[in-house]
């Protein structure tokens, strides 16, 4: 309740105004409930015709139609008759014309909250560090998103709608029950107990139930995700029908469990409507017996209104009951969203944080350790010096710390022990949002969005003018093919650049990194994955955009380590040996070892 009642604090004034106007729809359906009491008395008259001056203690409701009756029934039974149809036809109409505008302010207050939460699961999401999306499955994240939120709108926040409108219409009706008659209302409150205690008997198991059923939906989302990023392997080893086998046996497991969580959920309706209809019988005897006997005060026609008040209440009873059981069943879907949103972010730059300047002399690593895992070192004891202007190549096997040192420079990570300075400033000091405007990655694994060429380039830099894209596109040797697309420029590149060959993506890559100038480039393993010719290209493209910039360049062709000022090797998260290319050579060491085992390719 605290989370749904922080997210609809801002909406505070349509809350209210949606309480007013349930309000006021309950007034005009009793103002129609006691109106019958004035029907019967029209049908069966009792032979007085003085108008009957209302009770000191009745309600204002009541006294308003004691004086509308006393005015009516002047005009005779017939006339009245057709005067107190009109009145019930305008009461009906304001009833009905007050719901609607009360749905319409809960209906904006719900799709506002959804909005919002929906943003605030969005922002986490870009604000989690990287490790996270390792460690987690994506189909999980994702769910968060389609079927937590959805449940969280329908279940919870429909809901607390229900609820509230229910609690409203029954406190209203309750009090209306009491002016009527006291001794009644008295009876039937002491069996409302017994409702609720059978109606708590079955949902007490729902919020467990709906944790886990969250969880298996979840799974199969995930399961979805995998099967269509893997497509091409499932097909490749002949594994459909054990990927087919698997998702049913995971989607059985889902539908069994989903049934026994409607099940209970259904249940709790026609109970607390089976229950209500018993009280009903039980006020028809109970109230019978008083109206026979005449020594309460009630009347057979406030008895016909009395039954009427209480068959109006049974609805709003039954919603609460409902809106109950729904509250348990979206309270574990709620538990996952504030789950998700409490966890911890990037390490958030210290308030002392200021712009970053740009590179003017030199990047230093001191004494660098990092692990991903307490007690397990992914990188030991780094230091090294890149100077401005110059290219920094590290090699390595897989798994050496390569790619783990290029993050630690974008501040993905912190690192465990150690410092990387940048102009002898602590790379702290800098604000990371600063730091990564003056840092261009190309990747091995180019990733373009499912967009036009001209905004793939300039993702990261909406203020790019046209030529400004065709010159960074020119500088990385991409405008000419760009040029021969269907729409040139504006041509769709496909989900994650598929309609692009590997060559085309990178060089759209590489412009992304030129248009933005940086002032450091990180280039991990931009060429691997390409073949020769394509290579040839990126390769000149990458020439182009090194001159005269610093570069730390993590690569498996020997033609781009060997033109590298400095050639790191990195074994085992440790840096083994440094050098040009001729001076690790003449080393005849773990470089050389790599050379000669084609570990990096010419």
């Amino acid at each position: 309740m605290s989370f749904t009642l922080h997210h609809a604090r801002p909406y505070a004034a349509r809350l209210a105004a949606y309480g007013l106007l349930v309000v006021l729809s309950v007034v005009f359906t009793m103002a129609t409930a006691l109106s019958v009491a004035d029907f019967v008395k029209i049908l069966f008259p009792s032979g007085q015709t003085v108008p009957v001056a209302p009770a000191a203690d009745a309600s204002l409701l009541s006294q308003a139609l004691q004086a509308l009756y006393d005015r009516l029934i002047t005009f005779g039974p017939k006339h009245a008759l057709v005067y107190f149809s009109l009145i019930l036809l305008g009461l009906y109409a304001c009833k009905n014309i007050f719901s609607y505008l009360s749905l319409v302010q809960i209906s904006i207050v719900r799709a506002n909250i959804v909005r919002d939460l929906r943003s605030r699961l969005f922002h986490k999401v870009l604000r989690l560090p990287l490790s996270f999306f390792g460690t987690h499955r994506r189909g999980d994240i994702l769910s968060r998103f389609a079927g937590d939120i959805t449940e969280y709108d329908q279940s919870t926040l429909g809901s607390l709608q229900q609820l509230l409108a229910a609690i409203v219409s029954l406190v209203l009706y309750i009090a209306m029950l009491f002016y009527i008659s006291v001794r009644l209302t008295l009876f039937v409150l002491c069996m409302f107990p017994i409702v609720a205690f059978v109606i708590s008997g079955i949902t007490h198991r729902l919020r467990r139930e709906s944790a886990e059923l969250q969880q298996r939906n979840s799974f199969l989302m995930s399961l979805m995700e995998e099967t269509i990023i893997g497509l091409k392997i499932i097909k490749a080893y002949t594994a459909i029908g054990f990927s087919n086998r698997r998702f049913r046996q995971a989607s059985a497991r889902h539908a069994r469990l989903r049934i026994r969580v409607f099940r209970r959920v259904d249940l709790a309706s026609p109970v607390s409507d089976f229950l209500g209809n018993c009280v009903v019988i039980g006020i028809l005897l109970f109230g019978s017996s008083l109206v026979i006997r005449g020594d309460v005060g009630i009347t057979p026609d406030l008895f016909v209104s009395y039954i009427m008040m209480f068959v109006l209440m049974i609805p709003p009873a039954k919603e609460l009951t409902t809106a109950i059981s729904q509250i348990k069943k979206g309270k574990a879907c709620t538990e996952r969203i504030v789950q998700f949103l409490e966890l911890p972010e990037t390490l958030p730059d210290s308030p002392a944080a200021k712009p970053f300047p740009g590179l003017k002399q030199q990047i230093e690593i001191r004494g660098l350790h990092f692990s991903y895992i307490p007690g397990t070192e992914v990188l030991t004891d780094i230091n090294l010096t890149i100077p401005r202007g110059s290219t920094v190549a590290l090699v390595g096997s897989s798994g050496s710390g390569k790619s783990t040192l290029a993050d630690l420079l974008m501040r993905f990570h912190e690192p465990t022990a150690g410092q990387i300075l940048i102009d002898g400033q602590p790379i702290q000091s800098f604000s990371t949002q600063s730091l990564r405007q003056r840092i261009g990655v190309v990747d091995q694994h180019t990733f373009l969005f499912n967009d036009t060429v001209r905004n793939n380039i300039a993702y990261g830099t909406p203020a790019a003018t046209t030529q400004q894209i065709v010159q960074a596109a020119r500088g990385a040797q991409a405008h000419g093919f760009i040029l021969s697309l269907p729409q040139a420029y504006d041509t769709p590149v496909g989900d994650s650049g598929a309609l692009l060959s590997g060559g085309q993506r990178q060089r759209i890559s590489i412009a992304r990194a030129v248009l933005r100038q940086p002032d450091l480039l990180i280039l991990d393993e931009a060429t691997s994955a390409l073949d020769t010719e394509s290579e040839a290209l990126v390769r000149q493209s990458l020439q182009s955009l090194l001159a005269g910039r610093t570069a730390l360049v993590i690569a498996h062709r020997l033609s781009t380590v060997a033109a590298a000022q400095l050639i790191v090797v990195l074994e085992g998260g440790r840096i083994v040996e440094t050098g040009t290319h001729a001076q690790l050579l003449q080393l005849d060491g773990r470089y050389s070892q790599l050379v000669k085992n084609s570990a990096l390719l010419n």
